[in-house]
């Protein structure tokens, strides 16, 4: 059975991302649709690796029994979608915690001869929700594009992801409500 796993964080359940999650919940069970919720800052993920996770990194293993309750999530995944809000042009550092602890060589990828990914994870798709205070057009042209570029393009496309789309709410804290809402009425469009 194909599943879709949310990795959600942000911190404060009244933020906007939060509202963001509830909408894409709702989508889901609208649809029908079987997924499970990894809630990074609930879970009280570490992100930061100890001395000895780095000494297991080349061997693609794990301590954390957190990183190995989310592999084994990940390994029931068609579809992941991430929400979380875009910190200085970028994911915020419990995200990227997430990306290197969790995507560890041997579970979602290997490297080829030419020192390229090969992904081991079957996705379908990976999509991003995000939300920043800077105007998406300004991240993509000024900051260098760093979530469909490095994130999507690289890093989700080396552990197997087939489709990979961004969808951001540029400017959230300057827009009105109205606004707001619109964005997470179109989110049916991807979900």
């Amino acid at each position: 059975m194909s599943k879709t796993t949310i990795i959600y964080a942000h911190p404060y359940e009244k933020s906007f991302n939060h509202a963001i999650l509830e909408r894409v919940q709702a989508l889901l069970d609208a649809k029908g649709q079987a997924y499970q919720l990894i809630d990074l800052y609930a879970d009280g993920f570490n992100p930061v690796f100890t001395k000895e996770e780095l000494a297991l990194f080349a061997e693609g293993k794990a301590l954390d029994p957190l990183v190995l309750q989310y592999q084994e999530a990940l390994k029931e995944s068609n579809r992941l979608i991430f929400i979380f809000p875009i910190w200085w042009a970028n994911m915020p550092a419990i995200v990227k915690g997430f990306i290197d602890k969790v995507f560890l060589r041997t579970f979602a990828y290997m490297e080829n001869r030419a020192g390229l990914l090969e992904g081991r994870l079957d996705i379908d798709e990976a999509l991003v929700i995000s939300t920043s205070a800077a105007p998406t057009l300004y991240l993509k042209s000024v900051c260098g594009n760093f979530i469909t570029k490095a994130m999507l393009g690289h890093t989700m496309k080396g552990v197997g992801a087939r489709r990979r789309r961004w969808v951001n709410c540029g400017k959230a804290n300057l827009i009105t409500d109205e606004k707001r809402r619109a964005f997470l009425e179109d989110l049916g469009r991807y979900i």
